[in-house]
């Protein structure tokens, strides 16, 4: 058996500090990265306070699951996000 190898990259933006602005970093980079070509997605990981929904102007989305997989919610930036 073999298995295909995808050619992808992950970028990770943290801080062990709060109000450093990870989130808009992280927002703006993903924003750019697609607007460039590069096909894009975006999770926040913040269980005590996701802002990703607020930056991304998809307040009150939620993500639907298809064959017990979370599909992303789209945004009217046209990166798919997940939070």
């Amino acid at each position: 058996m073999t298995s295909a190898k995808i050619d992808r990259r992950l970028v990770a933006v943290a801080s062990g500090k709060g109000g450093v602005g990870k989130s808009t970093v992280a927002a703006n980079l993903a924003i750019a990265l697609s607007r460039l070509g590069a096909k894009t997605g975006l999770i926040d990981a913040d269980i005590y306070g996701p802002s990703q929904p607020r930056i991304m102007d998809s307040e009150g989305a939620r993500p639907t699951a298809v064959n017990q997989k979370l599909e992303p919610v789209a945004t009217r930036f046209g990166v798919p996000m997940l939070s």
